[in-house]
């Protein structure tokens, strides 16, 4: 399988190069161990072929409603198979709670701190929003967790993608959790202890926290593991990207990254 650059502006170059034969074998080797029913591709993750940044939620039912054009009232997916050199279609469509909108927001963000040349549709088009669950579930829990999908994405973050950091939404006190962390911590996952992170920083002072892993891929390169204080639809993070703690998040964000290398 091709290897993919870790400079972001020359892996965006080597995503768009491929023709449309290579363009299928990447996307064979992604859901190799993916279940038939879910294929093409499970719905509500849209995402680059090879991200360099990736967030990481609980299910499609903690982001915008079916009505939302990525997902149809069936749970057919109608997102895009996996990119090679365009933006993932994270969508415009009834996001109320801006949370798309704080998605994309961040994830350039972040790819830009390590290319700053880059477009904002470039940077986007090097990111992804994966999933532990498929289902409509309008709270995060562990119900909402799928183990054969939480095996699949460790596999596809720790031994297929090569991004550089994975950001996780809404998942303190579920990956955790003896079960769920034994689904994760499978064969070429992401092997972390998700009870015990390297760091944990209080955000602004508040009663909430940043909590930071220092992970290695498969193939040995190290990855950040950034665990949001609170999801971003939530206190202290509602209203758009523009809100002032969503400003500041992003800012100590960056300067915990830097502190430890990345």
């Amino acid at each position: 399988m091709k290897t993919f650059s870790a400079v972001p502006t020359a892996r965006l170059r080597q995503l768009r190069s491929l023709d449309p034969k290579g363009k299928s074998r990447v996307r064979e080797y992604l859901v190799q161990n993916l279940r038939r029913r879910l294929r093409p591709w499970p719905v509500g993750m849209p995402t680059s072929a090879c991200p360099h940044v990736v967030i990481l939620g609980v299910s499609p039912g903690n982001s915008p409603g079916p009505d939302h054009k990525g997902v149809n009232t069936s749970g057919e997916s109608n997102y895009e198979k996996p990119t090679f050199g365009t933006p993932p279609d994270f969508g415009s469509g009834n996001d109320t709670r801006h949370y798309w909108e704080k998605v994309s927001d961040l994830c350039t963000f972040l790819v830009r701190r390590d290319d700053p040349k880059l477009s904002e549709h470039q940077a986007l088009s090097l990111t992804g929003h994966l999933n532990l669950g498929t289902g409509r579930y309008g709270t995060a829990g562990p119900e909402a967790v799928k183990r054969d999908l939480v095996k699949w994405v460790s596999s596809l973050i720790g031994s297929k993608f090569r991004a550089k950091v994975l950001v996780c939404f809404g998942l303190t006190g579920i990956l955790d959790k003896p079960r769920i962390k034994g689904f994760w911590n499978c064969d070429g996952g992401l092997k972390l202890n998700w009870s015990n992170p390297d760091v944990k920083e209080s955000f602004s002072r508040s009663a909430y926290h940043f909590r930071f892993w220092n992970a290695q891929r498969a193939d040995g390169t190290p990855m950040a593991v950034l665990m949001w204080p609170n999801h971003p639809s939530r206190h202290p993070f509602s209203g758009g990207p523009e809100n002032p703690n969503w400003l500041k998040a992003k800012k100590q964000a960056d300067r915990l990254l830097r502190k430890h290398g990345f």
